[in-house]
């Protein structure tokens, strides 16, 4: 044999020992990802057979909150009407309240003008028994 062909021979076998550490390293690293793999395979399968339990609960829960918000808006109308009678109640009063408080002023009016009238009359009453 020629160092030509020892030569080949020694990276050959090189060459061979590298691909089997190489196919030992992978094997290796497949094995850990199939492991991994069957783990998250039984994870999703759990995960899965409890879904459609929770996605009828979900569902029943969205038709709780569905009717409690119809009941909800039902209500804030009738709100809405009676704050709305309420106004008009309010203003009608106030109205109300504004002419009865006119009738007080002109009262209060009259009242001093009937007190001027009065001293007028009395202050007069004096002055003819002066010229008398």
């Amino acid at each position: 044999m020629s160092t030509m062909q020892l030569v080949f021979v020694v990276v050959a076998a090189s060459a061979a020992a590298l691909a089997l550490v190489g196919a030992f390293v992978a094997w290796r690293a497949l094995t850990r990802a199939g492991a991994a793999l069957h783990r998250t395979s039984q994870n999703l399968s759990a995960t899965a057979a409890n879904l459609p339990a929770r996605a009828a609960n979900a569902r029943d829960r969205f038709a709780d909150v569905n009717g409690q918000s119809e009941r909800l808006s039902a209500m804030l109308g009738e709100v809405d009407g009676r704050i709305e009678s309420s106004s008009a109640h309010l203003l009608a009063t106030r109205a109300a309240s504004d002419t009865l408080r006119l009738r007080l002023i002109e009262g209060r009016l009259t009242i001093a003008r009937i007190r001027q009238l009065m001293r007028l009359l009395v202050r007069l009453g004096e002055l003819r028994r002066d010229f008398r």
